[in-house]
C-alpha cells in the first residue's frame, strides 16, 4: 500500500469520527487547517478548500462561548488541553459542543510557538448526556417530591440502591443509615423481612407478583404506619437489574376509616343499648305490676298470719322476701335502662367515694390490700348519689372478686380532668356525654383481668363470666353513668388485672357558675353624676357595679378583673382616651365580652368607626332606667362568655 492510499485512509477516518485539525499563531492567524475542520465549523459551503482560511483569525470561523483567547491563556498556563469539552456557536447559528485537545509546538518555518489543535465533534453526545442528565434529575424531583410516596429498590443480594426522601420522613431514618433489606428489622418484624426476601428472590428468578401489599409497620418514633406496597422489577439486558418497591403511606386514611368504623360501631352500640332499655323497662314495668300482685296477697295473708299453721307463716314469709330480691332486680333493670332516677342533689363526690369505701372495707378478708389516691377540693357534681354508690359499689365486688384466694391489690383514685370531644370517643356510653370537666373515680385491681373476647360484652344485661353471677352489675353501672351524662375507660389485660373509670360531669356550667355570683358590670364614664346613676340602678337589681372616671382607668380595671366582668357599659366622649381608643385597647384583652356605648351619637355613626370593636348595644343620652335594665338583660343571658 503506497502512501497515498494510506492518506486516503487517513482522511476517512478522521471524518468518519468528526475529527478535524488545525493550528494558528497566538495572534489567532490560522496557518493550517483541514477540511475535515471547515466542515466542524459548517465554513466547507463558504470556502472551496482550506488554503483559502489560511491567514484569517480563528474568531472569524466561531462565535465564542468561552470569552476570547480563553484555550490561549490557560495553553500559557498549562502547555496542553487534554478532553476539553469546548462549547461554540457557529457562524451559521448553530450550538456545537467539541472533544477539544491542544498543545503549543514550535513552528520551523514562522520560527515561534503555534497552537496545534484536534477537534472532534461530539454535539450529539453531549445532547444526550445533558437530556439523560436532565432525565435524571427529573426523576430525582419526582422521586423525592411525591407526596406520601415512599420509594427504595435492591439488588439481588439485598442491598438498598434507592431511599427517597419520603422513605426518610416515612421511617425516621435517614438514607445513608440504611444500607440492606436487615437494617430495617426495628422496622418490620421478622416474618415481614423474610416474606418480603421471599418476594424478590422470586423477582429476581423471573416470577412475578400480583397485588398490592398492606403491611403495618413502626417508625423510629415508634408510632404505627400503615403502608401500601408493590414491587416492581427493572430490566437491564434482558434480566432483573433490581427491583423497585413503591410504598404508599396510607396511615391518614387508614385511621381515619378506623375512625368512622369506631363511630358506626358506637352508633350501634348506643342503639342496641337502647333497644334492650326499652325491653328491659318495659320488662321490669310488667314485673313489678305481678310482683306488686304477689307481694300483697303474702303480705295480706300474714296479716292474718295467728290463724295460720307456723309452716304456712314460714312459706309466706320466704315469699315474700323472694318478691323482694325480684324487686331489687327489676329496679336494676330500670337503672340499666336509664330510667330509673329516683331523687338529684349537688353532693361532694369525695365525700360519697369516701363512704362507699367505708362500707365496703370490712368485707375484705385477710390478704386484700385497699389503696385510696384521693385528691382533695374536688368540683361538687349533680345527680342520684345512691345509685352512683351502688355502682362504685359494683366495682369494689368485681375488682375483690377478681383477685386470687391469696389475695391482692385494690386501689381506688379520684380526681378531675378536662375532657374533649376527642377524648370521648374513646371512652364507652359516652353518647350523652360532652365536653368538658369531669371528676372520676377508678378502681383498679392486680387480678384476673378480663379475656380479649369478653370485653365488649362485660356491660350486657345478663352476661357473666362468673358461674353464680346475674351479669346485672356492670349493666347497672353503665345504665347509671348514661343517665348521668358522663362515660366509661376500662383497661385489662388477662392475668395483669383491670382498672375501670367512671366520669361524672362537674355541676354547673361556666354561665350558671356565673349566676350564682353577683354579676360584675364597668362602668367607663367621666361624668360622676352618671356613674352615680348606674351605682344606684345596677346595685338595687342585684349587679355588682366596678367604675373607671376615664379610659385609662378603664383599661386598667380591665386588666385587673378581666374574666370577672361580664359586661362593660362605655361612653364616646372623654377626654384623653376616646371611648372607641378606650374600647380598642379592651377588645385586645377581652374580645367578647358584651359593649353598651352610651352616647349622644346616632347609632349609624358609632357602626361606621370600625365593625371589628363588636359593639353590642347603644344608650342613646338621655336612657330611662328600663331601657338599660333591659338591654343588660338581654345581653347577660345570651352572652357566651
Amino acid at each position: 500500500m503506497d502512501s497515498e492510499e494510506l492518506v486516503q485512509i487517513y482522511k476517512e477516518a478522521m471524518g468518519f469520527a468528526s475529527i478535524g485539525l488545525l493550528k494558528y499563531r497566538m495572534n489567532g492567524e490560522i496557518v493550517f487547517i483541514d477540511q475535515n475542520a471547515l466542515k466542524l465549523f459548517e465554513i466547507d459551503n463558504m470556502y472551496s478548500s482550506p488554503e483559502e482560511v489560511i491567514g484569517r483569525n480563528i474568531s472569524e470561523l466561531q462565535k465564542y462561548v468561552f470569552p476570547q483567547g480563553y484555550v490561549r491563556k490557560r495553553l500559557q498556563e498549562e502547555g496542553s488541553l487534554k478532553a476539553l469539552e469546548y462549547p461554540l456557536e457557529t457562524i451559521q447559528g448553530n450550538k456545537k459542543w467539541f472533544l477539544h485537545y491542544s498543545f503549543l509546538k514550535k513552528d520551523e518555518q514562522l520560527r515561534e510557538d503555534c497552537i496545534q489543535v484536534i477537534l472532534q465533534d461530539i454535539t450529539e453526545l453531549k445532547e444526550t448526556k445533558l437530556n439523560l442528565e436532565w432525565a435524571l434529575n427529573r426523576f430525582e424531583a419526582i422521586l423525592n417530591t411525591v407526596n406520601k410516596i415512599a420509594i427504595q429498590s435492591f439488588d439481588r443480594d439485598y442491598n438498598i440502591i434507592i431511599w427517597n426522601r419520603y422513605s426518610e420522613s416515612l421511617y425516621g431514618i435517614k438514607a445513608t443509615e440504611v444500607k440492606n433489606l436487615d437494617d430495617l428489622i426495628n422496622f418490620y418484624n421478622s416474618h415481614q423481612i423474610e416474606t418480603l426476601k421471599t418476594h424478590l428472590n422470586q423477582l429476581f428468578n423471573g416470577k412475578r407478583i400480583d397485588g398490592l401489599f398492606l403491611w403495618d409497620i413502626k417508625n423510629k418514633k415508634g408510632e404505627e404506619k400503615w403502608i401500601h406496597f408493590t414491587l416492581m422489577p427493572v430490566i437491564r439486558e434482558d434480566k432483573v437489574d433490581e427491583v423497585l418497591c413503591i410504598q404508599i403511606d396510607t396511615t391518614e386514611e387508614f385511621q381515619q376509616r378506623k375512625e368512622r368504623d369506631k363511630v358506626l360501631a358506637q352508633m350501634e352500640h348506643v342503639r342496641r343499648l337502647e333497644s334492650i332499655g326499652v325491653l328491659a323497662a318495659g320488662i321490669a314495668h310488667e314485673f313489678n305490676n305481678i310482683l306488686m300482685g304477689i307481694m300483697g296477697h303474702a303480705e295480706l295473708a300474714l296479716m292474718n298470719g295467728d290463724n295460720l299453721p307456723k309452716r304456712i307463716q314460714e312459706n309466706l314469709e320466704q315469699i315474700r322476701k323472694a318478691t323482694e330480691r325480684a324487686a331489687k332486680l327489676t329496679r336494676q333493670l330500670l337503672t340499666y335502662s336509664g330510667k330509673e332516677r329516683e331523687s338529684t342533689q349537688v353532693f361532694d363526690f369525695n365525700d360519697m367515694v369516701n363512704h362507699t369505701v367505708e362500707i365496703f372495707y370490712p368485707s375484705l378478708h385477710k390478704g386484700v390490700r385497699l389503696l385510696q389516691q384521693i385528691q382533695p377540693n374536688l368540683p361538687l357534681i349533680e345527680g342520684d348519689s345512691s345509685q352512683i354508690h351502688q355502682s362504685i359499689s359494683h366495682l369494689f365486688v368485681n375488682a375483690l372478686e377478681a383477685l386470687p384466694p391469696e389475695g391482692g391489690t385494690i386501689t381506688v383514685q379520684t380526681g378531675k380532668k378536662k375532657i374533649s370531644q376527642k377524648d370521648l370517643q374513646n371512652l364507652q356510653f359516652a353518647d350523652k356525654a360532652k365536653p368538658g370537666e369531669y371528676v372520676f373515680v377508678s378502681v383498679s385491681d392486680t387480678g384476673c383481668g378480663i379475656k380479649e373476647e369478653e370485653r365488649e360484652r362485660i356491660f350486657e344485661p345478663f352476661f357473666s363470666s362468673k358461674f353464680l353471677g346475674r351479669g346485672l352489675g356492670l349493666a347497672s353501672v353503665s345504665g347509671v353513668v348514661r343517665s348521668h351524662k358522663g362515660a366509661i375507660h376500662v383497661e385489662s389485660r388477662p392475668n395483669h388485672g383491670s382498672t375501670f373509670t367512671l366520669f361524672f360531669p362537674c355541676f354547673g356550667t361556666d354561665k350558671e357558675r356565673i349566676s350564682s355570683e353577683k354579676i360584675k358590670i364597668l362602668v367607663i364614664d367621666d361624668e360622676e353624676d352618671v356613674r352615680k346613676f348606674f351605682n344606684v340602678v345596677l346595685q338595687k337589681e342585684g349587679y355588682e357595679v366596678i367604675s373607671a372616671i376615664n379610659g385609662i382607668e378603664g383599661v386598667e380595671k380591665v386588666k385587673k378583673y378581666r374574666e370577672q366582668i361580664q359586661l362593660i357599659i362605655l361612653d364616646i366622649k372623654m377626654p384623653g382616651l376616646n371611648g372607641i381608643e378606650t374600647l380598642r385597647e379592651i377588645r385586645s384583652i377581652l374580645p367578647n365580652v358584651p359593649v353598651i356605648i352610651s352616647t349622644g351619637y346616632s347609632e349609624d355613626s358609632i357602626n361606621s368607626f370600625d365593625p371589628k370593636l363588636k359593639i353590642n348595644e347603644f344608650l342613646t343620652k338621655p336612657f330611662g332606667t328600663q331601657e338599660i335594665l333591659q338591654k343588660i338583660k338581654i345581653l347577660i343571658s345570651t352572652s357566651n362568655i
